[in-house]
C-alpha cells in the first residue's frame, strides 16, 4: 500500500489537533474510477502501521480486499503524551471515566485521573461529518466504511455504532473498555434499542482470554463486558445484525491486536474473499 504523508486536522469543539494518514491500495493509481472500502483505524500512532501490513499480507493471499485505509490519532512528534489525550476523545459524556460501583472505586485507587473533557460526540463529529467528506471528495470511497478500535478505542467505536446509527456498516472492536464512564456505552445501547427495530452492520468483537489473569484489566471488564455485549445484542434478535465474538485463547491486551485485526478483516469482508479466486494455483 502506499502511505501518504500525514496531514493536521482541527475537530470544531476539540481543543487539539489529530493527524491523519492515508494509505491506499496498490491498485490505486491504476484503477481508473474503481472505489474502494474504507477501514478507520483509531489510535494511529498504535495501530496504523500494524494495520497496513497485515493488510498488505491478506491482500496478497486472497485473504482480504483492497481497501484504503485511514488513521487518526495525536500527532507523531508529540510521542506518548499525544498518545494520553485518547481517553478524551474517545469518552462518551459521562460523569468521570471509571466504571460504576465497587469495581470503579478500585480503579480509581489505582489510577486517580482528573477531570477532563468527554469528546466523543465531536470525535465522532470530526470522522463522520468532517473528515469523511473532505476526504471522500479526493478519494475514491465506496460507501463501505468501518471502524476498528481497541481497549478506550473499543469503547468508542461501540458507543458510535449506538450514538451514530447507519455510520458505519462494519466494526471491529477489541478489548473493549464497555464500563468505563459509569456505563455510557451500556447507556446508549439502550437508548438505540428503545428507538430502533434494527441493527444494520457486521461487528467483529474479540477479547484475549488472559485478560482476565492481568489486575487491571480484568478490574475494567474487557472479557466480561465484551461476552455481555454480544448476548445482549443476541438478545435484541436484530435482523441484520451479522456479529462474530471471539475470547481468543492465550492473548492478553496487548498481544491479541494481530489476530485481531487479521481475523477481523477476514470477518467483515467475508463475503467479498469469497469471490476471489484461490492465491496459488491447484491441481
Amino acid at each position: 500500500m502506499e502511505i501518504l504523508e500525514p496531514f493536521s486536522v482541527q475537530g470544531e469543539g476539540i481543543p487539539h489537533p489529530h493527524e491523519v494518514i492515508v494509505a491506499l491500495p496498490a491498485s490505486y493509481r491504476v484503477s481508473g474510477d474503481r472505489a474502494y472500502p474504507v477501514l478507520w483505524v483509531l489510535d494511529a500512532p498504535l495501530m496504523m502501521r500494524l494495520t497496513v501490513a497485515t493488510l498488505d499480507t491478506l491482500v496478497i493471499g486472497n485473504m482480504a480486499p483492497e481497501m484504503i485505509v485511514i488513521g487518526i490519532g495525536s500527532p507523531a512528534e508529540e510521542g506518548l503524551g499525544g498518545v494520553g489525550r485518547r481517553i478524551m476523545d474517545f469518552s462518551p459524556p459521562g460523569p468521570d471515566y471509571y466504571p460504576a460501583g465497587e469495581r470503579g472505586e478500585a480503579w480509581r485507587a489505582l489510577a486517580e485521573l482528573p477531570d477532563f473533557p468527554h469528546l466523543a460526540d465531536a470525535f465522532g463529529s470530526l470522522l463522520i461529518d468532517q473528515l469523511r467528506p473532505q476526504l471522500a471528495e479526493r478519494y475514491r470511497f465506496s460507501g463501505d466504511h468501518a471502524l476498528f478500535g481497541h481497549s478506550a478505542g473499543g469503547m468508542f467505536a461501540a458507543y458510535i455504532m449506538f450514538a451514530r446509527p447507519g455510520s458505519f456498516s462494519k466494526f471491529l472492536i477489541g478489548s473493549p473498555y464497555l464500563d468505563g464512564v459509569r456505563g455510557a456505552v451500556w447507556d446508549a445501547e439502550r437508548r438505540f434499542a428503545g428507538a430502533h427495530q434494527d441493527l444494520d452492520v457486521d461487528l467483529f468483537l474479540a477479547a484475549g482470554e488472559a485478560e482476565v489473569d492481568d489486575y487491571f484489566t480484568a478490574l475494567s471488564g474487557m472479557v466480561s463486558s465484551s461476552a455481555r455485549m454480544a448476548e445482549q445484542l443476541r438478545v435484541r434478535n436484530y435482523p441484520g445484525l451479522e456479529m462474530r465474538l471471539r475470547l481468543m485463547p492465550g492473548e492478553e491486551h496487548h498481544t491479541i491486536v494481530p489476530r485481531l485485526v487479521s481475523e477481523g478483516i477476514r470477518f467483515l469482508w467475508r463475503e467479498n474473499i469469497a469471490e476471489l479466486p484461490p492465491a496459488f494455483p491447484g491441481p
